[in-house]
């Protein structure tokens, strides 16, 4: 079977959170024998870097709407950079020779062919329940209407929905009774990520980009609530922070917190740490920072949303309290024993369920239906 994989963004090992999924996507679809061509727009505002050479992707660079990302746009058709031009003129030219078009994150549907195979969009999230509006002039506004958009136009043109976990499938189901919805998880590539050695002192980790406000209100509540209660269990305890945008968000240097910004790597920072703390509140989708943590063999602290769609097993302790959140992590941190065993449940989690090749058997079974 031919797929055309389409992606709003180049996949990268190093890239943002689903351009590390893309390449795990594609290298998955690979290992089940199906003959994968993917086209990947690469936007302005696209991190630097270059696919691996054995991924069979294609990348065009678009242009920036004149005037600017604030140039006002019809909301009818609000993504010009996909959905006009040379990259669906592409896109359409690519699927004549394909069996299945597999659109890759929400605003891939705008560059979505008018006729041609049968096309799935792969939702990672729902914008409104991770983001509020937000005031109208605000860059937040145009955004989180322009995603809802795209959601809306997913259900009147798409019979194949790819949501990334449960709790968005069901919120697919509803917003699109007809459709085929699958469940597919979302994966990284193994090769990037190996088992930390969860020893030396103790480091407790988080990482995400702060500009981003599910991040940034989790990132709040760990420093001024979760953190001190950790302290006083742990007076000796230490937090590294990193990420885009969140050295302005954290006081570097006080109460054992060390604010790393923007760094090269996450599977790096991630092999550093003895467990990842994240208290999030509100968001959607599986979260790709603790698809890496259990990747990399790291116990995993957090709330029933920072876990939605993994099923970590014994590698995630889940509590929605800040003191029971702070009492687990502050556990961690000073017995070695239950952070090991809970370390090596998270990687066994990993190896079983989110590989690229075990994340893509329930789209190999969704082709199948849609060539069908």
């Amino acid at each position: 079977m031919k797929v055309l994989v389409v992606l709003a963004q180049p996949p990268l090992p190093e890239g943002e959170a689903p351009a590390r999924c893309a390449l795990a996507l594609i290298r998955g679809l690979q290992a089940r024998g199906l003959d994968v061509k993917a086209l990947a727009a690469r936007q302005y505002y696209a991190q630097p870097g270059e696919p691996p050479a054995d991924l069979p992707v294609e990348i065009m660079d678009l242009d920036p709407p004149r005037g600017g990302w604030k140039t006002l746009r019809p909301l009818h058709r609000p993504r010009p950079e996909l959905s006009n031009g040379a990259f669906r003129a592409r896109v359409a030219e690519l699927a004549r020779d394909v069996d299945v078009v597999h659109l890759e994150e929400t605003q891939a549907t705008w560059a979505a062919p008018d006729s041609g195979p049968p096309s799935a969009l792969h939702i990672h999230y729902l914008v409104r329940r991770d983001r509020a509006l937000g005031a109208p002039w605000r860059t937040q506004f145009r955004e989180v209407v322009e995603f809802r958009l795209a959601e809306l136009r997913a259900k009147r043109r798409h019979d194949f929905l790819v949501a990334s976990s449960p709790l968005v499938g069901e919120a697919l189901a509803r917003l699109a009774p007809a459709a085929d919805v699958t469940i597919a998880p979302l994966s990284v590539d193994s090769r990037y990520y190996n088992a930390a050695p969860l020893d030396g002192t103790p480091v407790a980790g988080f990482i995400g980009t702060g500009t981003w406000a599910p991040t940034s209100q989790a990132l709040r509540t760990l420093v001024t609530s979760v953190w001190p209660r950790i302290r006083e269990r742990v007076p000796d305890a230490r937090l590294r922070i990193a990420g885009r945008g969140t050295e302005r968000l954290v006081p570097d240097g006080k109460d054992g917190i060390e604010a790393l910004g923007e760094i090269p790597s996450a599977a790096e920072f991630m092999h550093g740490l003895s467990l990842l703390v994240y208290p999030l509140r509100r968001g959607s989708g599986m979260k790709v920072k603790v698809l890496e943590a259990i990747a990399s063999g790291v116990p995993v602290v957090t709330t029933p949303a920072g876990c939605e769609g993994i099923d970590a097993g014994a590698g995630a302790i889940v509590a929605t309290e800040e003191d029971d959140l702070a009492a687990a992590a502050g556990r961690l941190l000073v017995d070695e024993v239950e952070r090991r065993s809970r370390g090596a449940a998270a990687r066994a989690a990993y190896l079983e369920r989110y590989t690229p090749e075990a994340a893509t058997a329930p789209l190999a079974s969704l082709y199948e239906r849609m060539v069908s």
